[in-house]
This record gives structure tokens, sequence and C-alpha cells, in this order.
């Protein structure tokens, strides 16, 4: 056999993700905060990008009084990610969806956000529900301060602040805190002691039992029955009453009158208090009733946008530059035209696969997650002429904010449940809305069984089995009939 090398010619297609492209595709999967983040970073490596200006009164104005139309625009071939449909679309879409007017639950929404007939920032709703108050760790180094006047004792009780349970309660092992303030275990079992008589009553507490009773300590009640009941709470969910009534030496009557009162007490004292500034998820996208349907709107709260220093690139242009520094220049300037493109770009894709989404679950924004239809990503793509993968990089991270709460827009995509009457489909999350709402509103004392739960939906129309049912409990975090019985016979036995 003869080995030699040839030359040969051959053509194949193949298709090869330039940088912008692979750009576009990395804007195109960021929320809008972290697309804010890359942005801050871009513009201290690009000298022609600038901090963005705000808008003239005049300038908003003229833009509440733009009326986006979705068949405008129609020749526009810019954008990269589509297949074939070429619809250029602005930060705005009115999906021209008819709408019943209403009254139906709607919450904070419609008072803040529809407030006069335009939308405020979503940030502003949410700074509205929330209080500023103290840290637990500020209000408990400032109690340290007064009750310790060892100053090393003082340095290892604030240390010990930092091991604390989100609960409020000292989980941690003590050899291995020692070990990292780096004194003696007896040590920080003194201090540990001293701590637990901080407020609020309950915390530096080592479990639920001693949390408990240092309140009851507090309210002048704990004596020799309660220390039986702590020890024993684990079985009040079994519903033996009548065992831990003889335990604690006292009649039924007089347990029932201590569990009351137990169940006023605080298992997780440090709950009340915020640790750091509370972080909320904003939402990216804003749906609204508008007088032609449904009105979808990127959150501007939150929402960057790409200003390039046209006057610098003026002056710059005026010097006379040597061939490197004139390369840098252009590089650059194509670098800051070629962001804002696709940030602009991708604005308008998030906003042309939320108009679909809506327009295919107008039931769950009319009446609420009862009402959402089985919807794959296919079902966007085809519709949009896109590509499944964009629909998917689109809708994984983004949050909505509807007129039922905040949540994230891969949740309108769920899988297809069977009919029992051969009619239309019902989406899973549909489902678990319905058996939430089914267990929410049964007796208390006849709990429904998943047996009973199945009955009842697929006499609804929806052909699902008992194992299911169980299953989509499970997931909502929902326990099972009998444990919800004992669970109820606990309270109305407490609360009378």
């Amino acid at each position: 056999m003869k080995l030699a090398q040839q030359l040969k010619i051959k053509q194949n297609q193949s298709l090869i993700m330039t940088p912008q492209l692979q750009q576009a595709i990395k804007l195109l999967q960021l929320t809008n905060i972290e697309l804010t983040e890359f942005i801050d970073k871009a513009q201290m490596e690009n000298p022609f990008l600038q901090e963005k200006k705000e808008l003239s009164q005049n300038k908003l104005l003229d833009n509440e009084n733009i009326n986006p139309n979705v068949c405008e625009n129609l020749n526009d071939t810019s954008d990269l990610l589509q297949k074939e449909n070429k619809i250029d679309l602005e930060n705005t879409f009115d999906s021209h969806l008819s709408s019943n007017a209403n009254d139906e639950n709607k919450k904070l929404y419609d008072r803040e956000i529809l407030k006069s007939g335009n939308i405020i920032s979503a940030g502003e709703v949410i700074e509205k529900t929330l209080k500023n108050k103290i840290s637990l760790k500020e209000y408990l180094v400032n109690q340290i301060n007064i009750e310790f006047k060892n100053i090393d004792h003082k340095d290892i009780a604030i240390g010990m602040v930092d091991y604390l349970h989100p609960s409020g309660w000292f989980t941690s092992k003590i050899i291995e805190v020692a070990e990292d303030l780096n004194v003696k275990s007896d040590i920080i079992l003194n201090t540990l002691q001293k701590l637990k008589t901080l407020e609020p009553v309950g915390i530096f507490s080592e479990n639920l039992s001693e949390c408990l009773k240092y309140q009851l300590i507090d309210k002048k009640c704990y004596n020799k029955s309660y220390e039986i009941l702590l020890k024993n709470l684990k079985f009040l969910p079994a519903g033996k009453f009548k065992q831990i009534s003889k335990l604690c030496n006292v009649s039924e009557k007089e347990l029932f009158r201590m569990i009351k009162i137990i169940k006023t007490l605080n298992p997780k004292p440090a709950e009340q208090y915020h640790e750091d500034n509370m972080i909320v998820d904003q939402p990216d996208i804003i749906v609204s009733k508008s007088e032609k349907g449904w009105r979808i709107d990127l959150n501007k709260s939150n929402l960057p946008s790409v200003e390039i220093d046209e006057d610098y690139i003026t002056e710059i242009s005026n010097y006379n530059f040597d061939e490197k520094g004139t390369n840098f220049a252009n590089e650059k300037i194509g670098e800051a035209r070629w962001l804002k493109k696709a940030v602009e770009q991708r604005n308008k894709t998030i906003i042309k696969v939320t108009a679909e989404i809506v327009k295919k679950q107008v039931g769950f924004f009319r009446h609420g997650l009862n009402h959402m239809k089985p919807m794959i990503l296919k079902d966007i793509s085809d519709a949009i002429g896109m590509h499944e993968s964009t629909v998917s990089r689109v809708t994984n991270s983004k949050l909505i904010l509807t007129e039922w709460g905040v949540m994230p827009l891969k949740n309108f995509f769920s899988a297809s449940i069977a009919s029992s009457e051969n009619t239309e489909t019902h989406a899973a999350s549909a489902v678990r809305e319905t058996i939430k709402m089914l267990i929410s509103s049964e007796i208390a004392a006849k709990p429904l069984s998943d047996d009973k739960l199945a009955g009842i939906l697929n006499k609804e129309g929806m052909d699902v089995a008992r194992r299911t049912v169980a299953k989509y409990r499970d997931m909502l975090n929902i326990p099972s009939s009998s444990q919800r019985r004992r669970e109820a016979r606990l309270q109305s036995l407490a609360a009378g």
C-alpha cells in the first residue's frame, strides 16, 4: 500500500457562529438586571458608550402617545435570530385581544400599576410593600455591648452571632465554634448561656423545646407539666392526647389549654428581622390590560439602554491618529453600535415571544392559573418563526408580572393532561391549581382523599389517576388527608 499526500477540493455546508451572533444569543438569555451589569462593564471598556441620560418630559409624553402596530416594518431583516417572519416591534406591544371588564381579585396590581392609566415602575410597587427594620445582628450586638463588660467575652459573643440559624436557633456544634473562634469550649458554653437571655425571647436556643421553654418562662407559666409536654411535642400531630395528658398529669381539657398557649409562641424568633436589605426579584416583563386587550411592556425600572456618545465620535474623527489608533477607534465604535443594535433586538424578541404566550394563554390572564392551557416551546417557535432554542433562552430566566402575581415565564409551558370527555386537554399546572383549590375549600374535619380528588377531577373533565393526584399534592407541599385530619382535630381542640 502506497502512502501519499493529495490535495482535494471539497464543498460542504456548515453553520459558523460569529462572535456577534454569540453575543446576541448571550444577551437574549440575560435578565434585565444581568443585562445592566453587562452594559456597565461594557461602558468601562468602551469610551464611546455613555451613561444613560434621563429622557426629557416631552420625549416621555411623545412615547406615551405611540400606538405600536404589529403589522408595521414587515420588511425589516435585521433579526439574526428569526427564521423568516421579520416583524419589528417596539418595547411595548398591544395584542389586540378583547377582554371583558371584570373585577376578579386584582390585588395590588390594579391599584398601583394601572393607576391613572399609566404603568409605573414595578420597583416602586415592590418598595411600597417593604418596611425598614433593624437587622437582627445589629439588634443583638447592641444588647451584647451592654450585657458583656469584658472586651474579650464581648468579641466572642459578637462572633457567635454569625453562627445563628436563620430561625434564631444556635444549632452549631460547640467544639467547631470553639475551634473557629480559637477559644475553649467551656467559654463558648458560658457565653451561650448568657446569650440565651437576650431578646427576642428564645434567641440562641438549641432546639424547638428550649425555644418554647424560654418564652413560657417569660410568660410566667412554665411548670412541670409544660416541661413534659415540650419533651413530647412530636406525639401531638399523631393525636395521642390521652397518653400525653396522662404523662403531663393533667386533664385533656387542660392539655388543650396548654397547647393553645404554645400556639401563641414564636418557634422562630429571628424571622421577624431582616438580616440585610431584602432583595426582591423584579419582573422583566409587565402585562396589563389596555383598551385593545393586553399591553406588554419591558420593566423600565430595571431595563438598561445603550447610549452612544455621538459627539465624542465626531470629535475623534477630526483627529489624525496613526493606523493603530484609527483601528482601535473604529473597532470600539463598531462594538458600541453593534451592542446597541443587539440590545434593541433582544428587547424586541422578548416582547414578540411574550406576545404570543399571551395570545395562547389568554384564559390565564383573564381568570387565573386554573385556566392555563397546555403548551410547549414548539407551539411558540412555530407561531413566531423562531427556533425553539431561542424561545427557550427567552423564557428560561425571565420573570413576568401579571394580575395574578410575579411568576417565571417558563411556567406558562406545561405538560398536557388528557380529558375524560374526549374534549380539550388540560395543562398540568391547571390541574395542580384545581387540586390546591379543592383542598383549600374542603371541610377541615372531612378532608378529601386522593381517590376522591381524582374522582372530582374526572367529573370536571380531567383524566387523572390517584397516583397523579398524590404526586401533584406532594409537589404543592400539601400533606395527606390523614395528616390534614389530625391537624384539623388538633386545631379545633386547641381553639376550644
